[in-house]
């Protein structure tokens, strides 16, 4: 009923999108609505700054007053950037005084686990250190310095760091070596030898995309290797890599299609979230407050019709009496690297543009926060995009941070091997 419920919206969405209709129904005189649009827009902007590695200003205590009426806080982003980190960490450090504790990232479980075991150790240091230990990265976006420095101070507020996403295609090296540590039989470490000599030769040497390029049939020759002793723990991070090599099929060994791929992404993040929260409940007897960094938080899907991680995290936690809000980070301005989102280069606001009815409401000196759900009255004008339409349904609030910078990389994708 859920999935139908959503679908519907996204129907009705495209429908509408299509064909512009008048606010309420009626025939309105079109600068009389767009006047009062940007009424409403400034009536519901908040400004704020980035100062000694915090949000502050009017912003920033608005965003954290609608935190705290929520059980789930979720920022979507633009990837690669310096700034949007601090801002994650900034809101997460303020929003741990008012109960937050796991921080959900776009990242494996394996390699959630690992983080949070290394932050345990030494912080920041540790973590560098484990990124940097293999020629590319072995988790997701952490390979970016102020993405691991977010996590540290994450860590230090309290956070426990969970993987709500698959395990990253340069990983297998990390996982080998997990699993070298884990082999008890002579069966299990010719297993882990094996897969180390396929690694290195036939899937593209240890600083490649091993894990993705790795035959499925190999994968499963690993996994009956560590069988017959049912090690969970192992079998689990195999399961994973499985799971991973099949997701990132269509990109890497042009198997399956991406549409498939991209809904079993999401299919893998809802269960992953679920697995975590009944964790935390049956350990301490009391649902948690969970703050969200994943780029797939938006309530309707962006190309086909799919039930979003976001728009199920919505529905399921309203199902629980719960509350969630919805924040797009973005950039106005400055420079962005190149990631699955973007081909790098400047950075243009999601929002923004010569013709986007947002553009005069943003600034190039601040941050400007935008309370997006009173503009969903105004869903129908002619002014708005489809994306504008989009995105005020699945967001509840626009976070523009200007001048934006690349962040420093720890190590590189794909590195050569020796």
């Amino acid at each position: 009923m859920l999935a139908r419920n959503l679908i519907c919206l996204s129907l009705f969405f495209l429908l509408v999108s299509t064909k512009p209709t008048a606010v309420h129904g009626q025939e309105s005189d079109a600068a009389s609505i767009r006047a009062a649009f940007d009424s409403t827009v400034a009536a519901n902007t908040y400004t704020a700054t980035i100062e000694d590695r915090a949000l502050k200003g009017p912003g920033a205590d608005w965003l954290v007053a609608r935190g705290r009426e929520a059980s789930h806080f979720l920022m979507s982003e633009r990837h690669g950037t310096a700034e949007t980190p601090v801002v994650a960490a900034s809101l997460y450090e303020r929003l741990s005084e008012y109960g937050y504790g796991p921080v959900a990232l776009e990242i494996g479980p394996f390699a959630a686990q690992e983080v949070n075991e290394t932050l345990g150790q030494n912080g920041y240091q540790a973590l560098e250190g484990l990124i940097t230990r293999f020629k590319s990265p072995p988790i997701a976006f952490l390979d970016r310095k102020a993405e691991s420095k977010m996590a540290a101070r994450m860590a230090e507020a309290g956070a426990t760091i969970w993987g709500v996403d698959y395990e990253f295609a340069f990983s297998l090296p990390m996982h080998l070596d997990a699993l070298a540590d884990q082999a008890e039989t002579n069966r299990e470490r010719k297993a882990v030898q094996r897969a180390r000599s396929k690694m290195k030769g036939e899937w593209g040497g240890v600083g490649g995309r091993a894990l993705v390029k790795a035959t499925p049939s190999e994968l499963q020759s690993l996994r009956s290797a560590f069988e017959s002793r049912g090690d969970e723990v192992a079998l689990a991070r195999i399961d994973a890599m499985l799971e991973s090599n099949a997701i990132y099929a269509p990109y890497v060994r042009d198997a399956g299609n991406f549409a498939v791929s991209n809904r079993r992404r999401e299919a893998l993040m809802k269960e992953q979230l679920i697995r975590h929260v009944r964790e935390w409940e049956s350990a301490r007897e009391e649902a948690p407050k969970v703050f969200h960094k994943n780029a797939h938080i938006d309530k309707v899907a962006p190309i086909d019709l799919h039930v979003t991680f976001g728009a199920f995290v919505a529905e399921w936690s309203r199902g629980r009496g719960e509350e969630t809000f919805h924040v797009l980070a973005d950039c106005n301005g400055g420079q962005i690297p190149e990631s699955g989102q973007d081909e790098g280069g400047k950075c243009n606001a999601r929002l923004g543009g010569e013709d986007s009815p947002f553009t005069d409401h943003l600034r190039e000196d601040k941050v400007v926060v935008i309370d997006l759900r009173p503009l969903r009255r105004y869903f129908g004008a002619s002014f708005l995009s489809s994306e504008d339409r989009r995105r005020i349904v699945s967001y509840d609030a626009y976070v523009a941070i200007p001048n934006v910078s690349p962040s420093d990389l720890l190590n590189s994708i794909g590195a050569a091997d020796d």
